[in-house]
């Protein structure tokens, strides 16, 4: 079985990540050979593994809480843009749905699998491709709904 512990990866470093796979991946090369010689030096050997229902669960509840708040942050934007510009109009609200469309679709077809996926599943590379994926499609749904919210006070 493979040692799946992952090295700890904050924000702003997990946005630098993102932004070296799509502009510099020479950098996200060399970030993740350095996390893999940090990850070889681990002690041996790895934990048990945490049951897979528990990821499962775990799993369930965070997208949950991601598109929670997603919707909720689209329709807050949707509202004070609403409040600060006025009544939006229908080419606007169209613009926008076309947008989060587009960015869902985007995430969708961007996203890799079998092709970069390791043993254990924990390079900084598939990290960044879910990091992104997710990205992705929390704003085009945020984007959508801000789209929805904007058109509700539009009627």
């Amino acid at each position: 079985m493979a040692d799946t512990r992952l090295t700890k990866v904050g924000f702003l470093r997990a946005l630098y990540l993102c932004v070296f796979s799509i502009f510099y991946p020479q950098k996200l090369v060399e970030a993740e050979r350095s996390d893999e010689e940090v990850r070889q030096n681990f002690s041996q050997p790895p934990p048990l593994p945490e049951p897979r229902a528990l990821k499962l669960r775990r799993a369930f509840w965070v997208s949950l809480v991601l598109v929670l708040c997603s919707i909720v942050a689209g329709y807050s934007a949707g509202k004070i843009v609403g409040a600060v510009s006025g009544p939006a109009t229908s080419r606007l609200v169209g613009g926008l749905q076309i947008v989060g469309a587009t960015l869902l679709l985007w995430a969708t077809l961007f996203v890799r699998g079998w092709d970069i996926q390791s043993i254990g599943g924990v390079t900084l590379t598939e990290h960044v491709n879910q990091w992104i994926y997710r990205s992705l499609y929390c704003l085009g749904t945020a984007v959508v709904v801000a789209s929805l919210a904007l058109a509700e006070a539009n009627p």
